[in-house]
Order: C-alpha cells, then structure tokens, then sequence
C-alpha cells in the first residue's frame, strides 16, 4: 500500500511539473507575441517620423516629393495613390514610452506580399527586434494568402541583408538596389 502511494505521489507531482512547465512555456510565448502590437498614430506617429527622417536615406529611393511617410501613416497606403488607403499594416514594437522599430507590409495582390519598411531605433539595433519584426510580418502576410513575398532594399544595407538572408529570403537583383524574394 506504501509503494501504491509513494508511485501516486511521484506521478502527481511529475504531472503537476510537466503541467506547470507547458503553462509557463505558453504564458512566456504569449507575452513575446503581445510584444508586436498595432500601430497608433496618436501614440507612435511623432517616434516614426523621427526614424524617417533620421532613416530616410535607408527607406526612401527617392525624396519627399515621391514619398510621404505622413500619408503612409494616416491613410495606410503604400505609395500617394488613394487606390491604396488601407492596404498597409504597420506593427510597432515599445519599450515602455520609446518606440524600438517598425514594419510595414501590403499585399500586392491576392498572392503576392510586399515588405515595405522595417526599422530598428539604433539603441536596440543587434538584440532581434528586427529578426521579430519581419518574422511577423511574413507570417501575417502568408496568412493572408500569399504564396511569394518581395522586398527591396540597398547594397550598403549589410546588416538588414544579413538579416533577410538569414530568415530565408532569396537575392533576386543586385544593382542599384537590391531585390529579394522569399518562396512559401
């Protein structure tokens, strides 16, 4: 009868560790995602234009007469074509107050996503916030129903390459910028 309950008792507490272990993995996982949230211009929109404006050179092939991150913001469009309002996601990722990057995407059509812009305050550049970024981004976008993802970058860009290249996206171009793919 001793053994019966020692092995009882040996097999309730192992249960109740393994259980504790799974919650704690799922509780740990969820707050890692909840990381990643919506964009608010209120809230982000002053942070995100310092980045442009700091980061212009990296995000823009061209200037401000090609490109508004001001509209991009507020109507949610990819270019200044109100074709597009409401066809870009941004998520943003805060440290308490500070603002540590961004992504945008688009679905360029119904099986075709576009990595539009990603951007890491230099503070929290190197400790993966932009590996966490584009990640989400690509998943949302296949969930979206894409089958090929594209983004374009510049030559001097080593450190965002390097990040591309490592989550899998494939270099297609390298000329005056830099085209890459990523195969669902």
């Amino acid at each position: 009868m001793r053994f019966n309950r020692k092995n009882g008792l040996l097999v309730a507490l192992l249960s109740i560790a393994v259980l504790s272990t799974g919650s704690l993995f799922f509780l740990f996982r969820q707050a890692g995602d909840s990381e990643i949230i919506d964009f608010d211009i209120r809230r982000d929109g002053k942070e995100m234009m310092a980045i442009f404006d700091r980061d212009w050179d990296w995000l823009i092939p061209g200037g401000r007469d090609t490109f508004s991150p001001e509209l991009m913001m507020a109507y949610r469009a990819p270019m200044q074509n109100p074709l597009y309002a409401g066809r870009m996601k941004i998520k943003v990722i805060r440290d308490g107050e500070k603002l540590v990057g961004f992504v945008a995407w688009y679905m360029k059509d119904p099986t075709t996503g576009f990595l539009n812009f990603v951007d890491i305050n230099p503070e929290y550049r190197g400790k993966g916030y932009g590996d966490k970024l584009v990640r989400h981004a690509m998943d949302k976008m296949i969930k979206e129903g894409a089958t090929k993802l594209m983004m374009v970058t510049w030559p001097h860009n080593v450190r965002a390459r390097r990040v591309y290249e490592r989550l899998g996206w494939k270099l297609i171009k390298d000329a005056h910028q830099v085209h890459y793919e990523y195969d669902v």
